[in-house]
């Protein structure tokens, strides 16, 4: 696979120990960093490998420091985290997960709302990023107790957030898991405190938002999220965020960089020639 010139990067956070970035729309060449480098797809699937081995499709990922690999972001967005290897957060990890690429079992909508997440990926937010982010690396680091839910409800969050959401209805959900569309409605807001409406309405935002940063144009974007056209995705971005797609997508054009606090993380990434030799070092 060839690299894309032109991924595109949300803005690059920087805290004590750790940073992270939302990444889309590129194939990079074979490269490594000398932090932990934790992959958390929001939407689908993305494709990596790790040095020669065949490529694997994942939904999460903990790549291990000066490991070689190559990803492929798959017309999908992530959500990637790099940790230094000196903090608590990685020992942890690290004494959970041993080996070099390990693909953890979490559902990252079953400890973040979707709409915290959907907010963070619209307009910088420095602060709200760092609590998504501390309650992904407590969860990798077994700090956190899983919230029990009725199965029911888990089976319809699974549903629609791997779905399309042009496809989805009360209706149809209900009938998934033998419940009348009232019954579910009532349920879903009392396991989950939102209902089932405002919920897949994020869905639907977040797979235009996920389909404009891998490059589809806004209109088709808004119509496969399921919205009537392209006005209606605008009135409701405009309502619940403060911003239109059109802004989003200008304001993501330049990348720009949040130091948050006095952060010790030193990066340096090794990019790899097709002989496996190392070609170019970043600092």
């Amino acid at each position: 696979m060839k690299a894309t010139t032109s991924p595109f990067r949300s803005n690059f956070y920087l805290w004590n120990g750790v940073s992270a970035i939302f990444f889309s729309n590129c194939v990079t060449n074979v490269h490594s960093h000398n932090t932990m480098q934790i992959l958390v797809d929001i939407h689908d699937q993305f494709k990596c490998r790790i040095g020669d081995s065949p490529w694997r499709t994942c939904k999460n990922l903990i790549i291990k420091e000066d490991t070689p690999h190559q990803l492929d972001t798959n017309n999908s967005v992530q959500l990637i985290i790099y940790l230094d290897v000196e903090t608590s957060a990685a020992k942890a990890i690290k004494a959970r997960y041993p080996g070099d690429a390990i693909q953890p079992d979490f559902d990252l909508f079953g400890i973040i709302p979707p709409n915290q997440l959907q907010q963070v990926l619209l307009k910088p937010d420095a602060q709200s990023l760092l609590v998504i982010v501390s309650s992904i690396l407590q969860t990798l680091a077994g700090q956190t107790t899983p919230t029990q839910s009725d199965p029911r409800i888990r089976i319809i969050e699974k549903t629609i957030d791997t779905g399309r959401p042009d496809d989805l209805s009360t209706t149809a959900l209900a009938a998934e898991v033998h419940l009348s569309e009232s019954r579910l409605r009532a349920l879903f807001k009392e396991h989950t405190g939102v209902s089932l409406h405002k919920y897949i309405l994020w869905s639907r935002i977040r797979y235009a938002i996920n389909k404009i940063m891998t490059g589809s144009p806004i209109n088709d974007a808004a119509w496969e999220a399921g919205f009537t056209d392209n006005s209606h995705f605008h009135k409701i971005l405009v309502g619940m965020f403060g911003i239109s797609p059109s802004q989003f997508l200008r304001d993501n054009k330049t990348m720009e960089i949040f130091t948050c606090g006095f952060s010790p993380l030193n990066f340096e990434t090794k990019v790899y020639d097709a002989n496996g030799q190392v070609e170019k070092i970043y600092k």
